[in-house]
């Protein structure tokens, strides 16, 4: 019960509509969850959308381009009140980044994280147009990218613990074998919007 979660549509910006109505919501609701004494409650504040801001694919989506629609939407307010994780997903792959603001990194460790945290476990499975997803790493795009998978048919899933109000758990797994294939802890002191310098 020491987690805010928060599922929000990219999609709005690609469909047109919604964009106002949602980003009020989401800054009333993340307002309130960034209180001191409720915050103190639940301390974690965990986003999760299906678009990526930050990506390493080849392909033409919106988050392989330093002018993504949904960053240019939502990270300024993700940062403002101190999100500690965006999970995402869309890309077929997986991606972890370093602590990232405005496509800069803010630390290479996960200590503290004065930025979002972004997840991006988009490889549980695909059957577009009955053919196999292709949406290829063939190395990191910008120095945000802390570890990145891909390769075609390897699906896999995020497993997310939350131990205690200071320490999480991410891990990466392969389906084929259930064996993680990647790992790391945040660990956050200092919950609060990272404009305070938190």
């Amino acid at each position: 019960a020491n987690i805010h979660f928060v599922s929000y549509s990219t999609e709005v910006y690609f469909d047109g509509w919604g964009v106002e109505e949602q980003y009020t919501w989401l800054d009333l609701d993340l307002q309130y969850a960034a209180v001191p004494e409720n915050r103190s409650i639940r301390p974690w504040i965990i986003v999760y959308g299906h678009r990526p801001m930050y990506c390493s694919n080849i392909d033409a989506d919106d988050c392989t381009t330093s002018k993504s629609k949904v960053r240019a939407g939502l990270e300024a307010l993700f940062y403002k009140y101190g999100v500690d994780v965006i999970l995402e997903a869309h890309e077929h792959s997986y991606e972890r980044l370093w602590p990232v603001y405005n496509e800069q990194v803010t630390a290479h460790n996960y200590s503290n994280p004065k930025a979002p945290v972004h997840l991006i476990s988009g490889t549980a499975g695909c059957n577009e147009d009955l053919g196999e997803c292709f949406n290829p790493i063939l190395g990191a795009k910008g120095p945000w990218s802390a570890f990145h998978s891909w390769f075609p048919t390897r699906h896999g899933y995020g497993r997310l613990k939350i131990v205690n109000d200071t320490h999480l758990l991410w891990e990466q797994i392969t389906a084929h074998d259930r064996k993680v294939e990647d790992s790391i802890w945040v660990v956050q002191h200092k919950h609060g919007p990272f404009l305070n310098g938190a």
